[in-house]
């Protein structure tokens, strides 16, 4: 009997560990723009904050519960003048960067800004800083602004609300992103599709900003590197 119970534990421990090592993997690489893509970082944020991505673990910035969650650094601005001892950039906003963007890529993201309602300029979601925004629309869905007075494309068939998870598909080479919200996906080719920022020395990178009342939260991320 005991080398029956012993041989059942050990088929559960075998099973629970199988399934923990399917929880992790990754999606399949699938796109519509590249044939090949190599990964370069996967996340479900369930150890320490990966450093070359995200930058270092702050007070605003941490791991909890499976998730990493972008808060405002200071409740106020006499806090952050004290704290910071001047009167501009306070922290009053969460702001987290995703660093070390390829030239061409995959990128799967699931995503939150946890806030009540849009602010002017925000959510802002920037493909390249300062470039390629990925916005609400107050109604639901989303919309795709090119850089350098590029046009914009509103997309409410996705349904994206704010306050609720998004499932994001980023596809990007120069010239050409396709972008794939909830399920909802639209390529767009245009001469001003580019994440590159001569004046950003940290990029390219991804860049969220969330305004007041807002936390951002991820629950994770998949980049591929891609070759067409």
């Amino acid at each position: 009997m005991n080398n029956i119970l012993a041989a059942m534990l050990c088929t559960a421990l075998l099973c629970l560990c199988a399934f923990d090592v399917c929880a992790a993997d990754p999606p399949a690489f699938k796109s519509e723009l590249f044939k090949t893509g190599t990964l370069v970082y996967s996340d479900d944020f369930d150890g320490e904050i990966n450093r070359e991505r995200w930058g270092a673990p702050t007070r605003d910035k941490q791991i909890a519960d499976g998730k990493l969650i972008v808060s405002q650094k200071y409740k106020s601005k006499e806090e952050a003048m004290k704290a910071l001892k001047r009167d501009h950039h306070l922290g009053l906003e969460p702001v987290v960067h995703l660093n070390g963007i390829p030239e061409e890529f995959v990128c799967h993201l699931r995503y939150k800004f946890d806030k009540r309602e849009l602010s002017p300029g925000r959510p802002s979601f920037q493909i390249g800083h300062h470039m390629i925004s990925l916005g609400y629309i107050k109604e639901g869905g989303h919309r795709v602004k090119l850089p350098h007075d590029g046009p914009a494309f509103t997309e409410p068939e996705s349904k994206m609300k704010l306050g609720e998870w998004v499932d994001l598909i980023i596809e990007y080479k120069l010239g050409t992103i396709r972008v794939s919200v909830n399920g909802h996906g639209k390529t767009y080719e245009h001469e001003k599709v580019t994440l590159v920022n001569e004046k950003d020395k940290h990029g390219p990178r991804f860049t969220f900003k969330g305004g007041p009342d807002c936390r951002i939260i991820f629950d994770s991320v998949h980049l591929w590197k891609c070759e067409e």
